[in-house]
């Protein structure tokens, strides 16, 4: 390619090495990763693909596409995931957030009370708290995490999003989550086994935090830690949902129910993948 070449030539070139090199939904890639080399919004690319070459954001581009060819995901290059129609930055410390969890989101929204106040186990950059909130200007929320990193970049998020003045963020693990009283409680937890951490896609394994993926050997652990302290901060008739792994949810909805949790339902993603889990402590 030489600066003779449109924007189009350039893009239809690194969308034939990614592919070459085996990534998935080469072209939407190399679509979002010039936007981000020339500092405008994925959808103006369109109007852009004629220009002239511009050298300096050529050299900036090339860059961007060697990093994903590398295998970084294009939200770690590009610093920041859209979440529930919102800008959260993601960095090296927290989990990528991805579009499936935002069905945790829309089944939470549905079942808080009025005035309810939000837990998030394990908050990670505050996608789940933070979209809440943003949803709901009545609702108040805290999000625990064990890493103080996380918890930073969770803080930042809330910040920037409008919502810092009714979200807190406490270093705390799991098992240590009582001292307050919560009307909803949402968690996206680690829930992959150490054994099938290596199976996953490198953009996931080698890029998420391992805290954030695996719990250890018993892929179920977390989900066991929170059911065991769940009285001590699940108002009565209060609501607990869960993000699970594929192959997960019957696992969760007997644990659940062991827990004495009513209302038990199960929901699918939009690829009919079952995803979450929802119960209610009883009254």
């Amino acid at each position: 390619m030489n600066l003779h070449c449109s924007w189009r030539d350039i893009m239809s070139d690194a969308a034939r090495r990614l592919a070459d090199a085996g990534v998935e939904g080469a072209a939407r890639d190399v679509r979002l990763l010039l936007a981000q080399a020339l500092e405008i919004e994925a959808v103006e690319v369109i109007l852009r693909e004629t220009d002239a070459i511009d050298p300096v954001k050529l050299t900036v581009f090339e860059r961007l596409i060697a990093r994903r060819l590398s295998g970084e995901p294009v939200s770690r290059i590009r610093g920041w995931r859209e979440f529930y129609g919102r800008r959260f930055t993601v960095t090296p410390d927290v989990l990528d957030p991805r579009p499936e969890t935002e069905l945790l989101v829309a089944e939470g929204l549905k079942r808080l009370a009025p005035g309810g106040r939000v837990l998030d186990l394990g908050v990670g950059s505050g996608c789940i708290l933070v979209s809440v909130l943003a949803e709901r200007e009545d609702a108040s929320g805290v999000g625990i995490d064990m890493s103080p990193a996380a918890l930073g970049v969770a803080h930042a998020n809330a910040e920037a999003l409008g919502v810092g003045g009714r979200a807190r963020f406490v270093e705390r693990s799991f098992a240590d989550a009582q001292g307050e009283w919560f009307d909803l409680a949402l968690s996206n937890p680690p829930y992959i086994s150490r054994a099938d951490v290596e199976t996953l896609a490198p953009d996931v394994r080698d890029h998420d935090p391992a805290m954030a993926l695996s719990p250890g050997d018993d892929a179920l652990l977390a989900y066991r830690q929170i059911l065991a302290g769940l009285n001590a901060w699940l108002r009565p008739e209060g609501w607990l949902g869960v993000e699970v792994g594929i192959g997960q949810s019957s696992d969760l909805a007997q644990l659940m129910a062991v827990a004495d949790l009513g209302e038990i339902t199960v929901f699918d993603d939009l690829a009919g993948i079952p995803r979450a889990v929802f119960g209610r402590r009883r009254g």
